[in-house]
């Protein structure tokens, strides 16, 4: 989505009135190439390649035949930025930033050490939702969608507004975000595992991926390996715009939850599809199977046993 919308988002900064109004002196375009992540034993943390190279590849379009930066006096920036390294982030931002707002190195670390604080405080509200969402399930039989994607498909303009199609019919989302990530909270999900000598702990997803250097892919085989194991969680799989990184994961994320008798409904390619049509007449049937399973559920036919890890 980034890489699609780039250009033409640059563009409008440049030479729409709206924006040459208002005197923009500077675009920042980071070229992101690692990001946090909770999984653990990874080869890599490394953001999708093609996001990394955007900023440049979007600058040397631009600049083909002129400048148009220079003719409206703006100053481009795509330095480098690895948000998986705190301390290496800090110093690229002051590297990048220090001079032009004038800003020391110790107010710079400073402010790198309360954005991700603010960060860590974020995602923990977030995760604590999820574990309320995911207890009211249990204690009331409900069936709970996790949404396995990438962050720009939390965007109604790139999902189709697929969640909310959901949540009408009373199926609760829950983003990959949103799961909880406390080792205690976690440990019954994966206690078997990790006593087999499968995995070294909640976070580990080599038994099924060994291969795991893409962080936002890393993050989807791992929310389907807690969506396998917990009874109440279904999971709809969104790709777009045939991610390179995503691909090698459709096979393994389809085995995990076929193994394990999940519900899931797969959505790839859904930039190829144009809203409602199709892809509410698959969601619609997808609801069905989820009644059914639901049923099944709080009748006691289905057990967490049930449910085989993998």
């Amino acid at each position: 989505y980034p890489a699609k919308a780039a250009l033409a988002h640059l563009h409008s900064l440049i030479f729409s009135p709206k924006f040459r109004r208002k005197g923009i002196t500077h675009l920042w375009f980071p070229s992101i190439i690692s990001l946090p992540s909770h999984v653990s034993h990874t080869m890599g943390q490394a953001a999708c390649p093609v996001v990394s190279g955007t900023p440049k590849v979007v600058f040397s379009a631009l600049t083909k035949e002129s400048d148009p930066f220079a003719d409206a006096g703006i100053e481009y920036l795509d330095d480098p930025l690895d948000l998986a390294e705190p301390d290496l982030a800090a110093r690229q931002l002051h590297a990048c930033w220090g001079r032009r707002l004038q800003v020391t190195e110790d107010e710079n670390d400073w402010a790198v050490r309360r954005a991700y604080k603010r960060l860590e405080i974020f995602e923990h509200r977030l995760q604590e939702k999820g574990k309320r969402l995911l207890e009211e399930a249990e204690t009331n039989g409900k069936i709970v969608l996790l949404m396995l994607g990438r962050p720009y498909h939390a965007d109604p303009g790139l999902n189709h507004e697929i969640p909310e199609m959901f949540q009408s019919m009373g199926y609760p989302v829950l983003s990959m975000r949103a799961i909880p990530k406390d080792p205690l909270w976690l440990h019954r999900w994966f206690a078997d595992d990790i006593a087999a000598g499968y995995i070294a702990d909640c976070f580990d997803i080599r038994d099924v991926w060994p291969e795991n250097f893409s962080v936002n892919s890393a993050q989807k085989v791992w929310a389907a390996k807690f969506a396998a194991r917990h009874p109440h969680v279904a999971v709809a799989d969104l790709s777009s715009f045939k991610c390179g990184h995503d691909a090698p994961t459709y096979g393994i994320i389809d085995n995990i939850l076929g193994a394990s008798r999940t519900p899931h409904l797969t959505l790839h390619d859904i930039d190829a599809n144009k809203p409602g049509g199709s892809i509410r007449i698959r969601i619609e049937t997808f609801a069905y199977t989820l009644e059914e399973y639901r049923r099944r559920l709080t009748g006691d036919t289905v057990t967490m046993t049930e449910k085989v890890p993998v």
